[in-house]
């Protein structure tokens, strides 16, 4: 009575709701992967959301840091240039006036990093007039230096290869090097023809290494004026004033060394005289106060590594103003560090 396939009643159905199942699981599984996957997909955007989103408050950090180190900079320019204002201003003789540039570079470098709401900035001062100036100084002062520093023999082939750097004309000199030797040296700088703008520039002249540049930095400049102030210039650099020479120059710095600051040149000589050198009355290589300063003057934000460095020169001039010397900016370069 069941049927020559011997089935149960109710086998259909039972197959039926099985198949049901099977389906269902399917579907589950289905489902279940395509959840996993939104998940991963969904994770992924999170990520990137994220690192965009901290990616941002980075720059966004590093801006800021930028402009509370920048400004930290030029409130040290602004509070050196005000200080040697008021230092000059007080100052009523040329004496005190010498003194008054001595205790201002010494108050400047032996104060510490000076705070500014969230900012911190430090500050030095030079006096570009202690240093033989590159552009504006002559041959002779220039070839005086680098023999006392680098030898009457190496002297005379920087001299003539920085000389063909600036000069106008493309001749090269006896021992010096235009573009021909920078050609064949397989350099790849030219002579600019120009006076010198960067003191690193010097190390693209042909025949200066960086130990040589070292060497002369601190006794060199190309934003100063010629001059060479007889209070402040080291040996090596006064000693090459005409005027002076070795045995002059020894005398000047002994004098100073024993704190007797020259305020004028009428002292200057006076002082060689007693030393048994007679000069001329002009000493026009010569100044007792600085003609250009360097302030440099470098800012940044507490905790944070960015640097902003401010390199700016003043030409100082008309001490005798009621309201102050005339400090007016030659020069002005910015750089993060």
């Amino acid at each position: 009575p069941f049927g020559v396939s011997g089935a149960t009643p109710g086998g259909a159905g039972m197959t039926s709701r099985m198949g049901w199942r099977r389906l269902a699981k399917d579907r589950r599984g289905v489902a279940l992967m395509l959840v996993l996957w939104v998940v991963v997909v969904v994770g992924v955007v999170a990520a990137g959301v994220a690192r965009a989103s901290r990616s941002q408050m980075s720059l966004v950090a590093t801006a800021r840091s930028r402009s509370v180190a920048r400004y930290a900079a030029e409130s040290g320019v602004l509070v050196a240039t005000s200080t040697l204002r008021e230092s000059l201003r007080a100052a009523t003789t040329p004496a005190e006036q010498v003194r008054a540039f001595r205790q201002f570079e010494e108050e400047l470098a032996s104060v510490g990093p000076r705070a500014l709401g969230q900012g911190r900035y430090q500050v030095v001062a030079v006096d570009l007039s202690a240093r033989v100036d590159l552009n504006n100084s002559s041959e002779e002062v220039i070839s005086g230096l680098f023999q006392h520093v680098l030898g009457e023999r190496e002297a005379a082939r920087l001299v003539a290869a920085l000389q063909d750097w600036t000069d106008e004309d493309d001749q090269a000199l006896p021992e010096g090097a235009e573009r021909e030797a920078y050609v064949r040296a397989g350099s790849p700088f030219r002579p600019t023809n120009r006076p010198m703008q960067r003191l690193d520039e010097l190390t693209r002249v042909l025949g200066f290494t960086d130990s040589i540049a070292d060497i002369l930095a601190p006794y060199i400049t190309v934003r100063g004026d010629g001059r060479l102030n007889v209070n402040s210039a080291p040996l090596p650099v006064l000693a090459t004033a005409p005027e002076l020479g070795q045995n002059g120059a020894e005398m000047l710095i002994a004098s100073r060394d024993r704190g007797d600051l020259m305020a004028s040149k009428v002292v200057v000589s006076s002082r060689l005289a007693e030393g048994g050198l007679q000069v001329g009355a002009q000493l026009s290589t010569l100044t007792t106060t600085p003609g250009h300063i360097l302030i440099v003057s470098r800012g940044w934000e507490e905790g944070r590594p960015l640097t902003h460095e401010i390199q700016a020169v003043f030409q100082v001039h008309s001490l005798g103003l009621e309201n102050g010397p005339g400090l007016t900016v030659r020069h002005w370069t910015e750089r993060d560090l």
